[in-house]
């Protein structure tokens, strides 16, 4: 049996020094990684993350892929399924919803929108050398001398939906996470997430219940019954004998 594991985040450019990045660190998906490499029957597993991820303990058996920006994980994902057939996927990758299309100041937007409405005359007192800055995103670095930078913002696509679409029989785990909600609409949420994406399984947590010591977790199945678990070790454990029982089932 082959895996894929994605884990910790992922990271936007800005320009040649600067960039987004969120807090995922990666070690709950290298915990998954590292529980899979210790079963027999599991022959390879692409584990692909940023640099900055926590990597697996095992070696033996991982094959470790370093993507970056959302696009990257999408050209890593799809190089890795045109040529290996994959049993289980645990998507844990905290992916950005969002990317930089382009920068520019505030000055300029408002320039723009005057302009826009027809207020070329408006007594606006706006400075004409703070320069613009537009798309494609330059490759050096933005000045530092810009007092009002502005990143203009456009929404990624959603690499969970490539998943099934490419390897439909692949037992497929996703991920939801909220912040301070209600546990009710926290398994609704993870719910949604796995009938909207045809999951096997989501692992639906609350940043309020994550720290170094706990990780408080809910793995819902396609019925919406779903278990508790409280550390990263208990969730990687089980989210490895859910996926292994689930592909013995229907294979």
């Amino acid at each position: 049996m082959k895996v894929m594991v994605t884990a910790g985040g992922t990271i936007e450019k800005i320009d040649s020094v600067r960039s987004i990045i969120n807090i995922a660190t990666g070690r709950l998906g290298s915990l998954v990684a590292d529980a899979f490499c210790a079963l027999p029957d599991i022959e390879e597993i692409y584990y692909l993350c940023n640099r900055a991820a926590v990597l697996p303990k095992s070696s033996e058996k991982i094959n470790v892929v370093y993507t970056d920006s959302v696009a990257s994980l999408e050209n890593s994902i799809a190089e890795i399924l045109n040529r290996v057939s994959v049993d289980i996927i645990v998507h844990s990758m905290a992916v950005s919803d969002y990317r930089v299309k382009a920068v520019t100041s505030m000055a300029n937007i408002k320039r723009e929108l005057k302009e826009e409405l027809g207020f070329r005359n408006a007594e606006a007192n706006l400075s004409s050398d703070s320069p613009a800055i537009t798309p494609p995103l330059t490759p050096s670095k933005i000045s530092s001398d810009i007092d009002d930078l502005a990143l203009i913002m456009e929404k990624t696509p959603k690499v969970i939906a490539m998943f099934q679409k490419r390897t439909p029989s692949s037992v497929l785990v996703g991920f939801k996470l909220l912040n301070s909600v209600s546990l009710e609409t926290l398994i609704d949420a993870g719910f949604r997430v796995l009938q909207e994406n045809r999951c096997s399984f989501t692992l639906a947590n609350d940043l309020k219940d994550i720290n170094e010591d706990k990780h408080i977790g809910y793995l819902i199945d396609n019925n919406k019954d779903y278990k508790k678990y409280e550390t990263k070790s208990e969730i990687a454990a089980a989210i490895v004998s859910a996926t292994i029982e689930k592909l013995r089932v229907e294979r």
